[in-house]
């Protein structure tokens, strides 16, 4: 751990040309500002020399830090640029890790940001101002909406009682993010109706369930299930896991949860301790949800039992606060639109 923390502490960010020019005067000895007129940028570049020590000239003078030369700040995009026409307009990670086999001094946020105003990237890549906004999926109360999918475990498959389960069907609550995950043997629409039975047996029936295109969720036992509570199905868009974006972070959280626990306690079972990894998750605080947990958000009051019973009115003014306050970063994020020169050719895909 400590090693981790090390490491990532001596990671070099970009230097401008002129902290570069003052690290390479003090290696060959050519700095001599006296101390009362050196400038807050000349200590800092003086502290840095004492604090990293891998700083070192190479043959013709350049800068070394950890055996890599370290590239300028200003010479980055003209690098990034050479690296994106070479590799046929490769992404950021791409470049950065051809990069950092031989250079130091950059990160790969920074190789994104210089592609975001290149020309060449913009070509490829076009974005526009009347893009349609994101729509996100939401709710105004508990239990009216659900999202389920199946979460494959197979190369983490067990055996519990008998039987070897190496699947997941997992069911989100889309105001709450509430999760009642449910283990499979296999993943065949009679087993996965039958698991979702058993979690409608114990929740209220929601209005709509929202699951992706897959054979699992269209067999006749799931017609059945469905026509029986009269709950509606939608099917999300095909290639388009946005549609099922809460359903997906979910997925990655408890598969997150799962190998922690696999990792820290020896011979751990998924299948039997897969409730209590989701209680684990229904009781976490979320930012989406303003602070609350998704247990308090589903049930309207606290899991722990000596603090007072919320007010569902509060609880949704809450949640509806902290998911307006989601959607305003999530356009302030969204990617500026691409900048075009009139004359210039740009390729488009037309959805036929």
């Amino acid at each position: 751990m400590k090693e981790a923390i090390r490491r990532k502490r001596k990671q070099l960010g970009c230097l401008p040309r002129s902290k570069y020019d003052i690290i390479v005067r003090c290696l060959n000895g050519s700095f001599d500002v006296p101390v009362k007129k050196r400038t807050p940028e000349e200590n800092n570049c003086l502290a840095m020399i004492r604090k990293r020590k891998d700083f070192e000239l190479g043959d013709r003078g350049s800068l070394l830090c950890g055996g890599k030369q370290v590239l300028v700040k200003e010479d980055l995009p003209r690098f990034v640029e050479k690296m994106f026409m070479e590799n046929k307009g490769c992404g950021a990670r791409v470049i950065y890790n051809k990069l950092k086999v031989n250079y130091t001094g950059f990160s790969e946020q920074a190789i994104l940001e210089i592609l975001y105003n290149s020309k060449y990237y913009h070509e490829k890549y076009p974005r526009f101002t009347n893009k349609p906004k994101p729509k996100t999926i939401t709710e105004e109360e508990p239990g009216k909406r659900w999202q389920i999918d199946i979460i494959n475990m197979k190369n983490q498959s067990v055996s519990y009682k008998g039987s070897t389960y190496s699947y997941i069907l997992q069911v989100v609550d889309v105001y709450s993010r509430y999760v009642m995950p449910k283990p499979l043997k296999t993943k065949s629409s009679r087993e996965v109706a039958k698991a979702l039975e058993d979690v409608l047996m114990v929740n209220l029936a929601p209005d709509i369930i929202q699951c992706d295109n897959g054979l699992e969720f269209k067999g006749p036992s799931m017609k059945l299930l469905l026509n029986k509570y009269n709950i509606k199905m939608i099917n999300s868009r095909p290639y388009h896991p946005q549609s099922q974006g809460k359903c997906e972070r979910s997925n990655s959280v408890i598969k997150a949860k799962i190998l922690f626990a696999t990792k820290s306690k020896r011979g751990f079972n998924w299948v039997e301790g897969l409730q209590d990894l989701a209680y684990a998750i229904n009781t976490s605080f979320k930012r989406v949800l303003g602070g609350l947990t998704p247990f308090e958000a589903y049930y309207g009051r606290s899991h722990v039992f000596t603090k007072e019973r919320h007010s569902s009115r509060e609880i949704k003014k809450t949640i509806r606060r902290a998911n307006k306050k989601a959607y305003r970063s999530l356009l302030k994020n969204a990617t500026s639109p691409s900048k075009y020169k009139v004359g210039e050719t740009v390729l488009i895909r037309y959805p036929f």
